[in-house]
């Protein structure tokens, strides 16, 4: 960074050919912070003072407008408290969570034989040009050939083709994480209220992520969306790119995919876990969570068991289990067979 500030100031041929021009500009900063504090008309009186151009899309401005979150005037970053004039967003210290990160309680395949070697990559189009089959039967496909775990990172999720896939994946005993972009959540909520299924209820684990914040100098702030797309099956290949889990990418839209399989997996497998320590349970699954975590139940390998002390015999527990089972059991059948009657 030094030398690249060095090299910032001298002329153009004494630049190293990996120098790179900065493009921060403080106007910039300075623009965002009116048009959260001012609204639409305030930025665009600024940027005409300024004699500066536009440089937010629309949807740039509106996504701040509408989600915007600003501090109380009683708080620490009121104006009698802010910050000097000479700080910008973009040396903020970055708040740490003191948040124990959430585990993979439903399992997860760490150790994987044949990562080491090579990396193979097939690319897919979507529609087709020379592959027997389009994307999203790709991706049914890669679900039905799951044997261990399934897991998913997805902006949009409304195809209830590729959720059904899902269901019956669940009834494999198949492990299941699905990680949505916050904003959109509610999306995915209602397609599966619309399929008279209950998520909580299976064994899968869903959460939500969002995008990183941004922080005014009053201390307000907005985040981005989580916008990555890919699906991994046990640990071993990923589908990359850029389709969506909705009805219009396999119909209308155009779209373009990785299948991925060798060394380069183990890269998607490390950041789909930090993604998952990033994230957060939907606040309307939080009632459903309480009901479970006062039962202290939870699936483990494959097994319904009980954690209230592990001190318990093995005896004990299979007489839970066994107790759980029966009682369970048919309601969860009737459950799958209306999920499965409803989807197709």
């Amino acid at each position: 960074m030094e030398t690249s500030s060095i090299l910032s100031s001298l002329h153009d041929e004494c630049k190293s050919d990996n120098y790179i021009e900065p493009h921060y500009k403080e106007w910039y900063r300075v623009a965002i912070d009116v048009l959260i504090e001012g609204g639409l008309e305030a930025y665009k009186e600024f940027l005409s003072k300024e004699r500066c151009s536009e440089f937010l899309a629309e949807e740039e401005i509106n996504h701040i407008l509408n989600s915007v979150q600003k501090l109380p005037q009683n708080t620490a970053y009121s104006s009698n408290n802010a910050l000097d004039d000479t700080s910008s967003s973009g040396t903020y210290w970055p708040i740490e969570s003191d948040v124990e990160a959430p585990n993979l309680d439903l399992g997860w395949p760490y150790l994987m034989p044949g990562m080491s070697g090579g990396t193979n990559i097939d690319l897919l189009f979507h529609p087709p040009r020379v592959q027997p089959f389009t994307i999203k039967e790709t991706i049914r496909k890669m679900i039905r050939e799951a044997r261990k775990v399934i897991a998913i990172v997805m902006d949009m999720f409304t195809d209830v083709d590729i959720f059904r896939e899902i269901v019956e994946a669940s009834t494999r005993g198949i492990a299941l994480y699905i990680l949505l972009d916050e904003s959109n959540f509610s999306h995915f909520l209602k397609m599966t209220e619309k399929q008279g299924c209950q998520v909580q209820r299976l064994r899968v684990r869903v959460r939500t992520v969002k995008g990183q914040d941004y922080y005014s100098k009053s201390g307000a702030k907005f985040h981005g969306k989580m916008e990555q797309k890919f699906l991994l099956i046990d640990c071993k290949k990923v589908m990359y790119g850029t389709y969506s889990f909705m009805w219009s990418f396999e119909k209308t839209n155009l779209s373009m995919v990785q299948v991925i399989t060798g060394q380069l997996v183990e890269s998607f497998d490390e950041e789909f876990r930090t993604l998952y320590a990033r994230s957060s349970v939907p606040s309307s699954f939080a009632p459903e969570l309480v009901r479970v975590n006062s039962h202290r139940m939870l699936w483990e390998n494959g097994t319904y068991q009980h954690s209230q002390s592990s001190l318990a015999s093995v005896s004990s527990q299979r007489n839970l289990f066994g107790r759980a089972t029966m009682l369970f059991k048919p309601q969860l059948i009737i459950f799958l067979k209306s999920c499965h009657l409803k989807i197709r």
